[in-house]
């Protein structure tokens, strides 16, 4: 059997809209089943959408969740056990009030101390002031799926120091331990909105300031084929608009980092927003208005992509 690695990168609560998407298309058109993938990377969004995968929520029950639709059978099962509404979750209001303190200083002095090590993005969080909404819900929503423990197959989880404002990889030998819960909420700390997660003694925030995808920590592994779900990159060769920069930002990045798999002979296949999926996604990740917009739209787009013989040919592995 081939060997299949996730890597779900960060986006919110559109991006997270934008993941059951393509992995619904993609599983109605291959038959591949992401539960059986080798290796799942999450990120923010993408950590969520890892829990339920690992949990064993079908591809179509991502859907069927985001539409307020009907579950299938196994779908409702897993929802049940977990005590989990059979619809889309809630998203915590904004944080109200004036803002607070830099989040932690302690990021620029390791900075200064290793130049060399420090990520822009992992400083910026912590200067910035820390968000006051509790990841209660979510750490309860991700522990309530893994009643047993950390999933049996490998799951990785990306979150950011705020002290040293490096890239930890929860789940990966070596990390700090933690429950699945935790990883997921530190994960998905949005730094400004969501107050960070201590785990350990030290305070972690979204992963997505590090890398938006972190696909290149899959690259030291052996793998016949790897999935990237992009919701904050973008196809290429267009114009401006509003938010483009943040999503060419992405996608430089995101061609970076898959180009370290190719290097190592890994193939790597990426789904990423196209005019049309940016539109439906707006400029505002956290807007759950837009998910079920976002679903269908999304899921349309990716059907006529994996329509393309070249991109059937790419996918091969999974049919193996």
């Amino acid at each position: 059997m081939a060997r299949i690695g996730l890597v779900l990168g960060a986006g919110g609560v559109t991006g997270g809209a934008f993941h059951a998407a393509v992995l619904a298309a993609l599983a109605e058109v291959t038959g591949w089943d992401p539960r059986a993938a080798e290796l799942i990377v999450g990120t923010s969004a993408g950590s969520v959408t890892a829990a339920g995968i690992r949990g064993g929520l079908p591809a179509a029950d991502l859907v069927a969740r985001a539409l307020g639709e009907p579950l299938s059978a196994d779908g409702a099962a897993v929802v049940a056990a977990a005590r989990l509404s059979p619809g889309p979750s809630p998203v915590p209001p904004r944080p109200q009030g004036r803002p607070g303190r830099p989040a932690d200083l302690g990021v620029l002095a390791a900075a200064l101390r290793a130049p060399w090590r420090a990520r822009p993005g992992a400083i910026v969080a912590g200067l910035l002031p820390a968000g006051s909404v509790s990841t209660d819900a979510i750490v309860q929503g991700a522990d309530s799926l893994h009643p047993r423990g950390w999933p049996e197959r490998s799951t990785w989880i990306c979150a950011a120091s705020l002290r040293s404002g490096g890239l930890v990889v929860f789940g990966r030998a070596g990390a700090p331990t933690a429950r699945i819960g935790e990883a997921v909420a530190a994960s998905c700390a949005i730094p400004g909105y969501f107050a960070p997660v201590t785990i350990g003694g030290d305070r972690y925030v979204d992963g997505g300031v590090v890398s938006l995808t972190n696909v290149g920590v899959v690259a030291p592994q052996r793998l016949d084929l790897v999935l990237v779900s992009a919701p904050m990159s973008r196809q290429g060769g267009r114009g401006y608009r509003p938010g483009s920069a943040v999503r060419e930002a992405g996608r430089a990045q995101l061609a970076f980092e898959v180009e370290l798999l190719r290097r190592r002979g890994t193939p790597v296949v990426t789904f990423r927003p196209n005019d049309d999926d940016e539109r439906a996604m707006g400029l505002d990740a956290m807007d759950p208005g837009r998910r079920a917009d976002v679903v269908r739209q999304v899921r349309s787009s990716t059907l006529r992509w994996l329509e393309r013989p070249e991109v059937h040919d790419r996918l091969a592995p999974l049919g193996a």
